[in-house]
């Protein structure tokens, strides 16, 4: 990004970027709470959940056998070091999936300063059950153990199950892909092999140079930033249904295409 940064720009841009998060944001809340419905894992597992569908689920058994193994395998490694046991009917709930803003470690150097802080990308999100996000996992193993075991042993739980209702249910990350948004699987440090979703649009933010980001820094006394936007993001946003019309006419009718094309 070719850009010239100062605090004046930095303040412009991060109060454009908070506008824009806030706006998607709350878009795609209220989109994940319409396909609220399709993120139960009951239609899945069948009985197999607690108040589950008492007639035969086709692949139950399989989706269960599936989630069982995952559990077993990430419960009893580290960091989390729980017991392996997995019995049915599961104590797994249907909740409309929450977004939390991802966080992680940074340091910016400059000469002979630097400054260790946390950073926050806006337009960039954790997409898990309520209360199930990485900063509250962290928290939880970060406490008593014994006394939090089962509430960790649940929440590792319905993570995997999040993420096997997104493998079973594809047609979840299409209509999403349709709205513009990509789904993508990852592990977050402290959390071991457990898959975290992520979920993010097509406007991407970044960071200034270290040395704005130090001064930044150094002014508000608080040792985090916030990622700002590319603003040649928003130059370039294109319409996707547009882009596949054209190419299909481009295929079919040349004539037609070039007529377009030229308006």
């Amino acid at each position: 990004m070719n850009e010239t940064f100062d605090i004046p720009r930095i303040l412009e841009l991060r109060k454009l970027t908070r506008s824009i998060s806030e706006k998607i944001e709350t878009d795609l809340s209220d989109y994940l709470a319409t396909l609220a419905p399709l993120f139960s894992p009951a239609p899945i597992l069948g009985e197999y959940v607690r108040g589950g569908s008492k007639a035969p689920v086709k692949g139950a058994e399989i989706a269960f056998r599936d989630l069982k193994s995952r559990y077993q395998t990430i419960a009893g490694q580290k960091p989390f070091l729980l017991e392996r046991e997995l019995s049915s009917p599961l104590d797994v709930f249907a909740a409309t999936p929450t977004l939390t803003a991802v966080e992680y470690p940074y340091t910016a150097e400059q000469e002979n300063k630097s400054a260790s802080l946390t950073v926050t990308s806006p337009l960039k999100w954790y997409l898990s059950y309520p209360d199930q996000h990485p900063k509250k996992l962290l928290e939880m193993l970060g406490s008593n153990r014994n006394q939090l075991k089962d509430e960790l042993s649940h929440a590792l739980l319905q993570c995997l199950t999040l993420s096997l209702v997104l493998e079973k249910r594809p047609g979840i990350v299409n209509i999403l892909q349709g709205l513009r948004f990509e789904l993508q699987t990852s592990h977050h440090e402290g959390l071991g092999e457990l898959p975290v979703i992520m979920i993010s649009c097509p406007l991407m933010t970044l960071l200034p140079p270290d040395d704005i980001i130090i001064q930044n820094t150094e002014i508000s006394g608080i040792p985090s930033f916030e990622e700002i936007i590319n603003i040649n993001d928003i130059r370039e946003l294109s319409d996707p249904m547009q882009q596949g019309i054209l190419s299909i006419t481009k295929e079919i009718s040349p004539s037609i295409y070039r007529e377009i094309a030229a308006d």
